[in-house]
C-alpha cells in the first residue's frame, strides 16, 4: 500500500516539477518585470549646472552623479576660454593635456593623485610626464635619447607653466634624473598649475584642423572616466590634444510608485527615464501625465520647462527594477 502511495505522489509531483521549470520563469517575470520609459539624448542649450542640482536638492528630489564639489574628480580650472565653456559648461574641468612632438612621442600634465615623493615634494599636485610609444619594454627605463630635443622641451614646458627658461631648464633636468629611476616613462610633481588658455591658444593658432571624440588612452595615468578629448592637428599630424570632464547627475523622484529620472550634464544635454514598479510590464503612463511630472521638475531645477516638449517617449517592457 506504501510503496501504490509513493508512485501516486512520485506521478503527481513529477508533472508538477515539470511544468514549475517550463512555466516558472515566466510566472517569475510577470511579477518582476517592469514598463519603462525613455527618450534620446537631447541638448536643451546652456544651463547653470551647479544651480540646477543645488535646486534639485533643495525641492527634495534625490540627486546621484558628479557634483562639481572640489575635490570629487580631478581636473585643472580652464580659465577664461570661451570656447570651451560654450561648449561643455562652465562646471566642465581639464582633465589632461598632451603635447606631441612625432607619433611616438608626448609631454602630457594633470593632475597626481598619489602620496609619491616628486621634484615638489609629497601631495597632490600637478604630473608632468614624458613618453615615448616606441619604447618597447615597459619594465626598463626611458632613455634620454628616447626624449625630444632639449629645445622642443624647453619651449614646451614654457608655454605650459608659463615659465622662463632657467626655470624650463629645472623641470627638464628632473624629467631626465625620474628617467634613471622610473620605468616605462618619466614623471615629475610640480607646484603649478597650467596655464590653460596660454595652452589652448597655442593649439587653436597652430593646427589647422580640430576633431572631438572621446578619451581612449594605453597609458596608466588616473582618469575621472571617459570624457570629451578634442584633438588638434597640423598638417593631418597630432599637434596635441585636450581631455575634459564633464560632470553629469541624476535628478531622481517618484509620482506613484514611478521612478523619474532627469539625467543632466554639465554641457546641457539631457535625457529622460520612467522605470515603472515591478509587475508593471505593458503597463502606460498617459503621455500628459508623464510630460506633467517633468515639466514640474525642469522648473524646480531652474530649466524651462517648456523644454519637456522637445523629447520624445519610447515606451518598453521586459525592465527589472
Amino acid at each position: 500500500m506504501n510503496k501504490q502511495k509513493t508512485i501516486l505522489i512520485l506521478l503527481f509531483l513529477i508533472p508538477l516539477l515539470l511544468a514549475l521549470c517550463i512555466f516558472g520563469p515566466f510566472l517569475l517575470f510577470s511579477f518582476v518585470d517592469s514598463s519603462w520609459y525613455y527618450s534620446e539624448e537631447v541638448d536643451i542649450g546652456s544651463l547653470d549646472y551647479s544651480s540646477a542640482l543645488a535646486n534639485a536638492e533643495n525641492a527634495g528630489y534625490e540627486v546621484e552623479g558628479s557634483w562639481p564639489w572640489p575635490g570629487n574628480f580631478s581636473g585643472f580650472e580652464p580659465g577664461d576660454v570661451p570656447e570651451v565653456r560654450e561648449r561643455f559648461g562652465g562646471a566642465t574641468l581639464v582633465e589632461n593635456i598632451r603635447l606631441n612632438y612625432d607619433e611616438n612621442s608626448e609631454l602630457m600634465v594633470f593632475i597626481c593623485e598619489n602620496d609619491s615623493e616628486t621634484e615638489a615634494g609629497t601631495g597632490t599636485g600637478t604630473c608632468v610626464a614624458i613618453s615615448n610609444l616606441s619604447h618597447s619594454d615597459p619594465e626598463s627605463s626611458l632613455q634620454l635619447s628616447e626624449f625630444p630635443p632639449d629645445a622642443w622641451m624647453l619651449e614646451k614646458l614654457g608655454l605650459l607653466f608659463g615659465l622662463d627658461e632657467e626655470a624650463s631648464e629645472k623641470y627638464l633636468e628632473a624629467l631626465k634624473k625620474a628617467a634613471q629611476n622610473q620605468t616605462w616613462d618619466a614623471e615629475i610633481q610640480v607646484n603649478e598649475s597650467p596655464d590653460f588658455p596660454a595652452v589652448y591658444a597655442y593649439l587653436k593658432e597652430n593646427s589647422d584642423e580640430s576633431t572631438y571624440g572621446s578619451t581612449v588612452s594605453v597609458y596608466t595615468y588616473p582618469m575621472a572616466g571617459f570624457g570629451p578629448e578634442e584633438v588638434f592637428l597640423k598638417d593631418g599630424k597630432r599637434l596635441g590634444s585636450v581631455s575634459y570632464f564633464v560632470p553629469e547627475a541624476r535628478v531622481v523622484t517618484y509620482d506613484k510608485e514611478n521612478r523619474y529620472i532627469v539625467e543632466l550634464d554639465a554641457s546641457g544635454k539631457v535625457r529622460l527615464e520612467i522605470v515603472m514598479p515591478p509587475g508593471s510590464s505593458g503597463d502606460t503612463i498617459p503621455e500628459e501625465e508623464y510630460q506633467a511630472v517633468f515639466r514640474e521638475i525642469f522648473e524646480e531645477v531652474g530649466l524651462s520647462p517648456e523644454a519637456v516638449d522637445s523629447f520624445e517617449f519610447f515606451h518598453s517592457s521586459s525592465r527589472v527594477w
